[in-house]
């Protein structure tokens, strides 16, 4: 994902149409998937691995996790994050008072302004013109059917608010079965441990089924551009707590606090 789907992605989203753009999209989303169907077949071999992931997971992973992987609340909330970092009411208004005294010092008639306008007749219209025409749809991503988009979140959630407490259920009557299988001899230990083993393998499939539907809900009801920055900023959340020099700061941070 670091060296070749992200990087991929980001050329595409500022140098490719749309079509292009779309097919990228689509292979870092089916990674994603991939992914998670190959965190079942780890949960199927040794589901204690994906539960309790203390070998393959670095202490900047562990509060997000849930059910072995990252919590489908974190999806939502980075596109929420988009959505309300872009909303209508933080653009700035260029004929608004105080943006024309943030720039005042580029009137015209004044040194420094004929100093910018020296400046820019040194761009090429026709180069800034293709540019504008490449990066417009990126960098107004947010304004387009951003209603529709906070609708379908506003439903993601609520199905959320169903299905994980009723996963976090099925782990507590899980775990109760067990105690009371081998407190009232039912059951030995082994039989009674393997019993909940199995059930704690449906539970985290399901928890990887439910991740990889969110994804591919906001994906499907996103645009292109969208897609392709919801995408980014995902890969780009995994890649960077996996950072090497981030965990050597966050360890450094831990010695100063003790």
């Amino acid at each position: 994902m670091k060296t070749t789907h992200l990087p991929n992605l980001r050329h595409h989203m500022s140098a490719s149409t749309p079509t292009l753009l779309s097919a990228h999209v689509e292979i870092l989303h089916h990674h994603f998937k991939s992914y998670y169907h190959a965190l079942d077949l780890a949960a199927s071999a040794d589901v204690s691995q994906i539960l309790f992931p203390s070998s393959h997971r670095n202490p900047l992973e562990l509060p997000f996790l849930w059910l072995g992987d990252l919590h489908p609340y974190l999806f939502t909330n980075l596109i929420r994050s988009y959505l309300i970092q872009h909303d209508s009411s933080s653009v700035i208004d260029p004929e608004n008072d105080e943006y024309d005294r943030g720039n005042g010092d580029h009137e015209v008639g004044s040194e420094s302004g004929r100093e910018s306008e020296e400046g820019m007749e040194e761009i090429e219209v026709g180069e800034s013109c293709e540019f504008l025409k490449k990066q417009w749809p990126l960098m107004n991503a947010w304004k387009v059917q951003s209603s529709k988009l906070t609708a379908r979140i506003d439903q993601i959630e609520r199905g959320l608010r169903l299905m994980v407490p009723a996963l976090m259920d099925r782990v507590r009557k899980a775990q109760a079965g067990f105690v009371a299988k081998v407190g009232s001899g039912e059951a030995t230990a082994a039989v009674a441990a393997a019993e909940m083993e199995e059930e704690m393998v449906g539970i985290v499939m399901d928890a990887n089924r439910l991740r990889k539907d969110v994804i591919s809900e906001i994906v499907s009801v996103s645009s292109v551009y969208q897609g392709a920055l919801f995408l980014e900023g995902l890969a780009q959340f995994l890649v960077g707590i996996r950072d090497e020099k981030m965990l050597l700061e966050f360890k450094k941070c831990k010695r100063l606090m003790k």
